[in-house]
């Protein structure tokens, strides 16, 4: 899968890889399905599709058995209505400021869009109402969470949508992306202040926890901040700024309550056939709890796609594309190249990709 001979001319680099960009987001590879796929789907269709979601390929995270059970009667929902399944995506709705493609995406979400599509191309060959992959952004926490300008998670927002509807166009009708911004569905007003009610009882059980317990909650929030964002914050002491720090996590505690208050959000990931799909997110201690179904963001990373930059890695003969973090890319920017590219998305971070040699 997404093999490419790669000669080392630079202009026959840079034609084969637009070739391989193209072919890899522009040509849809249908299942193919075995004959033990179609004796399973045959004898029981909603526990071959069970299966195919909790492959190891795809997974990051063991399948608890109860999760597998709610995702079983979800796909049965989905069978026995004729429905699509519905999987929601909960993120963070902007690209980190690290990132040099901020505020905009980059090759990143392109490059989790066609694993999505790898993952769930079983289940569109089976079941043909197909599937519904829905991203769930939570930008309206951002400003107050972490700092970030108003205006830079909009930019986001609007090439997300519009990256996305380029998208559903390279794939199957029965596979469909969607993206909506919960401030367009709730009141952020009243969110932002029910969030900030709860803080003071955050603050005083966050005093509480053990020196061990405070890092692990830290663990995640360390780089969350945006220090010269909507205020400048580059002044504060080193105190200070772990103390914003803090306040971040806490903040963000207090919004995934809100969140699910029932006059907000209330169980949307989990309603009806809905199933939530988690990335890094899945791997930590907050998913203990939802032990919900986590997977990689790409093939071989768990790097979150807003969080992470999408490059190529050229392994001997081979192409892959895939997702990188700040840690990854300080390791291997002097061994980066930078190629051009035409003729598939019109957004400035789609007219370049790079490119390193392992």
């Amino acid at each position: 899968m997404w093999v490419y001979i790669l000669p080392l001319a630079p202009r026959l680099m840079e034609h084969l890889i637009n070739g391989y960009l193209h072919d890899l987001l522009n040509n849809f590879e249908e299942y193919s399905l075995t004959e033990e796929d179609i004796k399973k789907g045959n004898r029981d269709r909603a526990e071959f599709i069970t299966e195919k979601l909790g492959r190891k390929k795809f997974r990051r995270r063991v399948l608890a058995e109860k999760t597998r059970q709610t995702i079983l009667e979800k796909v049965k929902l989905s069978i026995v209505d004729d429905r699509p399944l519905h999987f929601v995506i909960p993120f963070g709705g902007y690209k980190h400021f690290w990132n040099p493609s901020h505020p905009e995406p980059d090759w990143a979400e392109l490059f989790h869009f066609k694993y999505l599509t790898d993952y769930v191309s079983p289940i569109i060959k089976v079941h043909k109402p197909g599937v519904i992959i829905e991203y769930m952004s939570e930008d309206l926490i951002l400003p107050r969470m972490n700092n970030y300008p108003e205006e830079a998670v909009q930019a986001y927002s609007t090439v997300f949508m519009d990256t996305i509807a380029w998208y559903n166009k390279q794939i199957p009708n029965n596979l469909v992306f969607r993206f909506f911004k919960v401030s367009d569905r709730c009141n952020s007003k009243k969110i932002i202040q029910k969030v900030e009610s709860l803080l003071p009882e955050r603050k005083a059980k966050f005093a509480q926890l053990s020196p061990e317990e405070k890092e692990r909650e830290l663990h995640r929030s360390y780089r969350s901040v945006f220090w010269d964002g909507k205020v400048d914050l580059t002044g504060l002491t080193e105190q200070e700024k772990l103390d914003r720090i803090i306040e971040s996590r806490l903040i963000e505690l207090a919004y995934y309550e809100t969140e699910a208050l029932p006059e907000n959000m209330g169980d949307y990931l989990g309603e009806d056939n809905h199933i939530c799909l988690v990335f890094s997110f899945g791997t930590t201690h907050d998913n203990d709890e939802y032990q919900d179904l986590t997977l990689g963001s790409t093939c071989g990373s768990v790097v979150d796609f807003w969080i992470g930059r999408g490059i190529l890695e050229k392994k001997e003969d081979r192409l892959l594309p895939t997702i990188i973090s700040k840690n990854q890319h300080e390791d291997i920017k002097d061994k980066l190249v930078q190629v051009d590219v035409d003729g598939i998305l019109p957004f400035k971070n789609f007219q370049k990709i790079e490119m390193v040699t392992l």
